[in-house]
């Protein structure tokens, strides 16, 4: 026998070898897909307070030479956030989110075009605090101290009592679903076997926005706003697929 025959008769033993390898993995996979199983839910949900308050506010400043708008407009936010730190806002809670330098335009009716006008800088600040009930104080210091817009106020849970929620719901809601199941086995009149698929889905962290779970209540001038979170409902899905004999 030669090598060239020799060559082929091996390649074609290992082509066996490869296809009946792959009929193996097919057939397993199409047992895979028929094992009798049950498909179950369950849904768990809680109110919760949020802990965490996220303010949106901005420094906006106009004038005719790029220069001057830019130096005032920091000089205002520098006075801004010294404030909000004297107040007892940690320098790690306070992040700038936006900065925007650009050519001021407006209408002019009487010329019926936009004419140019100067320069407006826009700075924005984030600012996260636990303190909830700080969350008006902390606006009025900050619109004492130059800031002219406050984009929106929100709550929202911290990332360790998210953790804390989402590991609790969890639990409840695998709980029940094994007791879904638990029932429909004992109804079929099959045992329940093991876990073959199972994922959690649906829980929302928020953020909840001051105008639909904060309190904004009418104030005189010289006070700040009264804006306090509400208890919200969290909830989370499992879906679980159990193997029935």
């Amino acid at each position: 026998m030669n090598e060239k025959t020799t060559h082929g008769l091996i390649m074609g033993g290992l082509a066996l070898l490869l296809l009946f390898a792959l009929f193996q993995v097919s057939e397993k996979g199409s047992a895979g897909e028929n094992i009798p199983k049950i498909s179950v839910s369950g849904m768990a949900e809680m109110e919760i307070m949020p802990n965490q308050a996220v303010l949106s506010l901005t420094v906006l400043t106009e004038g005719s030479d790029a220069k001057d708008v830019q130096d005032r407009n920091t000089q205002q936010m520098n006075t801004v956030i010294a404030a909000l730190k004297e107040a007892g806002v940690d320098n790690k809670e306070i992040e700038t989110t936006g900065y925007n330098l650009y050519p001021w335009h407006e209408w002019n009716p009487s010329l019926q075009k936009s004419v140019e006008k100067g320069y407006r800088v826009q700075q924005t600040i984030t600012v996260t605090t636990k303190e909830t009930t700080k969350a008006g104080e902390l606006v009025d210091i900050a619109v004492k101290s130059g800031v002219n817009t406050v984009n929106g106020i929100s709550f929202r849970l911290s990332t360790d009592r998210e953790q804390e929620v989402r590991e609790e719901l969890v639990a409840l809601a695998s709980t029940k679903a094994r007791e879904k199941a638990e029932t429909l086995a004992k109804s079929l009149k099959v045992s329940l076997g093991d876990v073959l698929y199972a994922t959690e889905s649906s829980f929302n962290n928020g953020p909840w926005y001051s105008g639909g779970m904060a309190k904004i209540m009418a104030m005189e001038a010289t006070s700040a706003p009264d804006i306090a979170p509400e208890q919200v409902k969290v909830s989370i899905q499992v879906n679980v697929d159990f193997e029935v004999d």
